[in-house]
């Protein structure tokens, strides 16, 4: 997708680039994800998302805490730079 809109709008093309989560910002809620049993994985943004992924089926029971967790791992995270495609 991004191809194809870099190839008609070059002019107005703008990619966004997400950082490897940091681990001192999520260091806190994967220790308190721990004492619920779950492991939080950051060593990339897709094992983050299939960490969060994995929690929601072990808290099926639980689902504000399934949402909690998303949310809190959303603010850990650092914003997604963005620069003028060339």
């Amino acid at each position: 997708v991004a191809k194809k809109i870099l190839r008609h709008y070059p002019t107005l093309s703008v990619l966004r680039r997400h950082p490897a989560p940091n681990r001192s910002m999520f260091d806190g809620l994967i220790q308190k994800a721990k004492t619920r049993g779950v492991s939080i994985r950051i060593d990339d943004s897709k094992k983050l998302a299939d960490s969060l992924d994995d929690a929601g089926k072990a808290l099926k029971d639980d689902p504000y805490l399934d949402q909690l967790l998303r949310i809190l791992s959303t603010r850990c995270m650092s914003p997604a730079q963005s620069s003028a495609a060339e």
